[in-house]
Formats: structure tokens, C-alpha cells, sequence
């Protein structure tokens, strides 16, 4: 199975049209067509469908969903269950830069990253959702949103689809959190949470009971980040708090992290947010 849908987190799809269907009599099938340059997603409310997308063949059920990919054939081999009712969204996406890496959930800190934006995500191809009620009541506030006459209604409804598609890509996400690798990883960010100053390789390893080079290629491919880049951030989010609500300088928070010297705690500091922590502190708005 292929033809994913990817969407690029510096922009959003756009949205050109959003319907509900339904067939009573069961006497329609999916059109045969190339959408050249629509994606499509479906959402099945009632009843069943059966979709071909270039020889792969869907069959949705109540509470199942399907995006198909643009400038990709697709039709319908069978009628669908009479009495069947959907929604579909069509959307244009932007093309992705070659070698777009995909948005990791985990190793996530306060700190937001202008290169983040740069990321993708892969949507799920075709899934069942776990709250019927709810899918169908978000779609039914996007389809009232796409018919109004507000002015600002395409990009409303382009808005709320995007943050719709991001809550079916993070509950896909959460189906695979109790995988081996994945507690793995969460174990470690939890470890390393839960400790005052930076953790030593060994104490990880020793923590996990497992080889460190195994525990760190691990943590990279989940993450994108190192596990010394996670722990400076977490140790710059720990002293940005403490620049925000205390009324501290930069020698003394270096001190209360554990940093050899304020010389080395402003290079990490820097190195982290692109700022010294003297122009940062100029920027604040204190508590």
C-alpha cells in the first residue's frame, strides 16, 4: 500500500470543496477518475464502500477513513451498500523539498524551533477511528463552515481541516506508542525529565539495562535529536523558567543547573536559541 498523503507544517491544505453524499438504493460507485491536482478524503458515516486506487482495493465500513493520493487513478468495482452515507474533503497540498524529514512527536520540549516548521507529516492511509461520534460531528462543523458566507470562509475551513487531518495523524501515532522501541524511548525522556542536571550515558544505560550506542540510535531515529541535544534544551527550558519568574543573572543560574561555568552554560545557551542569554534577557517580559 502506497500513495500516502504527506503535508508539509509550514503550510496547510487547502480546501476547494467539502460534501455529505449518500446512496439508498446502493446504485452509484466510486467515479473513475484522475484528480490531478486534488487529494481526496473520505469518511464513511454508514453503510460500506469499496474503492480501487491504482489496483489497490479499500473496502470502508462505519467509522473508516481513506485519503487518496492526487494525480492517481482511482474508481469503484463495486456499488456501494445501499443506505451508505459519507463525507468527502477535496484539498490541494504544496509539493514537499526533496529529503523533507517527517515531525517526531517525541523529545518535545517548550522550546519551538523555526526548522520544525520545515517537517512533514504522512497521513494514514486508510484507518478505523476509535470515536465515530466525534468524527462525525467535527465533520459535520467543517461542512456547516464550508456552506457559510462568512468572508474569510476558505481559510477557516482550510484552518480547521488541517488541525481535523493533524487529530487523525496523532491518533494513528498513539496506536504504536506501546511498541517496544517506542517505551524505549519514553522511558529515557522520562529519565532524563525527571532529573535536576544532565544525565551521564552509563546512567541511562545502566537505567535501561540495555547498550547506550543501541539506546542513543534509537532515541535519534525517534526523536531527531541526539540525547545531548535533548538534555540541553531541557536544561535551556529549565533556565528560561527561572529567567521568567526569578529575579536571577546569569551566574547564578548557571550554578543552580550545574554548569561548569557561565561561560560554557551562555555557549549552550546560545547554541540552543540562537540568543546570548544577556540579549534574551533583554527581550523578556518578566513575571
Amino acid at each position: 500500500m502506497n500513495n500516502q498523503i504527506e503535508i508539509i507544517n509550514n503550510s496547510i491544505p487547502l480546501v476547494r470543496e467539502i460534501g455529505l453524499m449518500n446512496d439508498k438504493e446502493g446504485i452509484l460507485k466510486h467515479p473513475n477518475r484522475i484528480m490531478k491536482d486534488l487529494n481526496v478524503f473520505i469518511y464513511v458515516v454508514k453503510g460500506r464502500l469499496q474503492i480501487n486506487e491504482n489496483g489497490d482495493i479499500f473496502h470502508l465500513e462505519k467509522g473508516s477513513y481513506l485519503f487518496l493520493r492526487k494525480n492517481i487513478h482511482h474508481w469503484g468495482d463495486e456499488f456501494y451498500q445501499p443506505g451508505s452515507e459519507w463525507y468527502f474533503i477535496h484539498f490541494f497540498t504544496n509539493d514537499l523539498p526533496d529529503q523533507t524529514t517527517e515531525y517526531s512527536t517525541y523529545g518535545k520540549t517548550s522550546l519551538i524551533h523555526r526548522e520544525e516548521f520545515n517537517t512533514k507529516v504522512t497521513l494514514p492511509k486508510i484507518e478505523k477511528v476509535r470515536n465515530h461520534r466525534y468524527i462525525s460531528s467535527h465533520l459535520d462543523k467543517l461542512f456547516e463552515m464550508f456552506q457559510s458566507s462568512h468572508p474569510m470562509r476558505p481559510m477557516l475551513t482550510s484552518m480547521h481541516t488541517h488541525q481535523f487531518f493533524l487529530e487523525l495523524y496523532l491518533e494513528n501515532i498513539e496506536k504504536f506508542a506501546e511498541k517496544k522501541p517506542n517505551r524505549m524511548v519514553t522511558r529515557m525522556i522520562d529519565y532524563i525529565d525527571d532529573t535536576k542536571y544532565k544525565v551521564s550515558s552509563q546512567a541511562i544505560a545502566d537505567h535501561l539495562g540495555m547498550n547506550y550506542a543501541y539506546l542513543s540510535t534509537l532515541f535519534k531515529q525517534y526523536t531527531g535529536k541526539s540525547v545531548t541535544q535533548y538534555q540541553n534544551e531541557k536544561m535551556i527550558e529549565n533556565a528560561i523558567h527561572l529567567f521568567q519568574n526569578e529575579n536571577v543573572n546569569v551566574s547564578e543560574v548557571s550554578e543552580h543547573l550545574g554548569f561548569s561555568n557561565p561561560f560554557y552554560f551562555s555557549r549552550v545557551f546560545k547554541k540552543v536559541t540562537g540568543l546570548s542569554p544577556s540579549v534574551y534577557i533583554q527581550q523578556l517580559y518578566r513575571n
